[in-house]
């Protein structure tokens, strides 16, 4: 009697390999974000951040799985500001 291939307990010998996902791993991204204000560098650096988190959120992570791994600001002058972040986030 034929057995169907989706009710054998074996895997094929040249099945796909199982996603790190799957295996209960964990799965570690890196986000970044820019930005420019006037003011202040907590601003600038603020807004940077905001970026980064929200290029995580729209892959599913929360801010509570993500780590600062990077962070600076410039100043250009007359009270003007940039600053780039990165974060890694794990879940």
């Amino acid at each position: 009697m034929l057995v169907p291939v989706a009710a054998q307990a074996a895997p094929a010998l040249n099945s796909a390999p199982v996603a790190a996902s799957e295996a209960g791993t964990l799965e570690t991204q890196t986000f970044s974000g820019s930005a420019s204000a006037g003011g202040s560098p907590k601003r600038a650096l603020r807004q940077a951040m905001d970026y980064a988190l929200h290029a995580a959120a729209l892959q599913g992570y929360v801010e509570s799985q993500c780590v600062t791994t990077y962070s600076r600001t410039y100043s250009h002058g007359a009270g003007y500001f940039s600053a780039n972040v990165v974060i890694s986030c794990t879940r």
